[in-house]
């Protein structure tokens, strides 16, 4: 399992941060994927090792 609980972790992998805070400030949030895209491209070799680990010896 992958997880963070950094406050700024949704807003950076999803974008959509649009607007102005509460102290003013205006924001236009694009994402910045990282944990997600890195997960897929990873995931099959992971599943492969899985795999290959609960096979009988």
């Amino acid at each position: 399992m992958v997880f963070t609980d950094a406050p700024q972790s949704h807003r950076l992998e999803y974008g959509g941060f649009l607007g102005v805070d509460s102290l003013g400030r205006q924001y236009r949030q694009p994402p910045y994927p990282h944990i997600e895209p890195a997960f897929r491209q990873t995931e099959p070799a992971f599943l492969q090792a899985l795999q290959r680990e609960a096979l009988p010896r």
